[in-house]
């Protein structure tokens, strides 16, 4: 068990917001979450994996709706009232809380909650970066089901929400949440250590941590922060110049839109909430599940939703885990990827950067 401080908490809220991919929420919402989190208690309780009991049961958390909604309605208790209704739901008691993904916004959410029940949060998530939709999951991938799934608001309103396919869970979960002004949080799987064990990706916390203290380091001492994450986590520079064009809106809970952006390495990002895909005119760069991340000039991690037209950007790459990286994963984009005119093979990172 480590203690996660103010600082560790910083670190990986920077760590995080680099690999969400685009999404899971900007700096600016976990920043101010980490105050929010102080107000519970003075450190988080992070476990590993093999620290938790076969029979404990716990369940995951995040937020949902539009990453530019959710930068000016930061959560605080909302992610706590989802965890109490889906035991009220589930009739069990949580022994720890488990993230949905990383980001700056959905790395610290969880962390709300197990601040203020005063229980550890689990070193793992189930995705290794940010992701659209409920059922991109190793959990859903493993059998196991979303419903029930609770979902509470600040106000506070609530639903349980129960439903026999994952698309419906994230359809109603979807709809409800974009009625309620586009922000709200949610809890689901429920399950034991020993399911947990199975399907997790370990160890994702820690690493938004050190990559988050490595760009704050860089940062520090003047250093190229892309740079120095591509070459210490075997990552790519996909693109660098300054955004000419951004065409966007915010349909249905989600933020679409296209990046262009001309310079050094020009290229295209075509996003949904989180980045789908990227090409140099007709060369692909990268595409999901890897990672496509964004920095500005200065080393600090964006969102979609911080892109203006006329900041200086660039793009670096990272495979996902193998755990979300095979053809099942890759399905689960396909739907994404067509709408936005990719109608062909997976191809990894780094094959398509050869």
């Amino acid at each position: 068990m480590k203690e996660l401080g103010k600082k560790d908490l910083e670190h990986i809220v920077i760590g995080a917001g680099l690999l969400g991919g685009g999404g899971g929420g900007s700096i600016a919402e976990g920043m101010k979450l980490i105050e929010r989190v102080m107000e519970f208690s003075r450190a988080v309780e992070l476990v590993s994996v093999d620290e938790i009991s076969d029979d404990d049961w716990g369940a995951v958390i995040a937020g949902m709706g539009s990453p530019k909604a959710s930068l000016t309605r930061v959560r605080k208790y909302s992610p706590g009232y989802a965890l109490e209704l889906l035991e009220d739901a589930c009739r069990f008691k949580s022994s720890y809380v488990i993230p949905f993904e990383l980001g700056a916004g959905n790395s610290l959410n969880p962390m709300l909650a197990a601040a203020q029940r005063k229980i550890p949060i689990v070193d793992g998530d189930p995705v290794g970066r940010a992701v659209p939709e409920l059922q991109m999951n190793t959990f859903f991938l493993g059998g196991m089901k979303l419903s029930p799934l609770a979902l509470a608001t600040e106000d506070p309103i609530s639903a349980v929400i129960r439903t026999e396919g994952p698309l419906d869970a994230e359809r109603v979960t979807r709809a409800i949440t974009t009625e309620l002004s586009g922000v709200a949080a949610f809890a689901t799987l429920a399950m034991n250590g020993r399911d947990l064990k199975k399907y997790i990706i370990p160890g994702t916390t820690s690493l938004a941590d050190r990559i988050g203290a490595a760009i704050q380091e860089a940062r520090d001492q003047g250093r190229d922060a892309a740079g120095t994450v591509v070459e210490k986590y075997d990552g790519y520079l996909l693109g660098k110049g300054k955004i000419t064009s951004l065409r966007g809106e915010t349909r249905g809970g989600f933020d679409f839109g296209i990046v262009e952006v001309e310079g050094d390495l020009p290229l295209t990002v075509k996003f949904q909430n989180e980045s789908m895909i990227a090409v140099r005119g007709e060369k692909l760069l990268a595409m999901v599940p890897d990672l496509i991340c964004s920095m500005d000039w200065d080393g600090n991690p964006l969102t979609n939703a911080d892109l203006e037209e006329g900041m200086k950007i660039q793009y670096i790459g990272f495979m996902a885990n193998p755990s979300f990286r095979g053809a099942d994963a890759y399905r689960l984009f396909t739907k994404i990827l067509e709408a936005l005119g990719y109608n062909k093979e997976f191809v990894p990172i780094e094959k398509a950067m050869k």
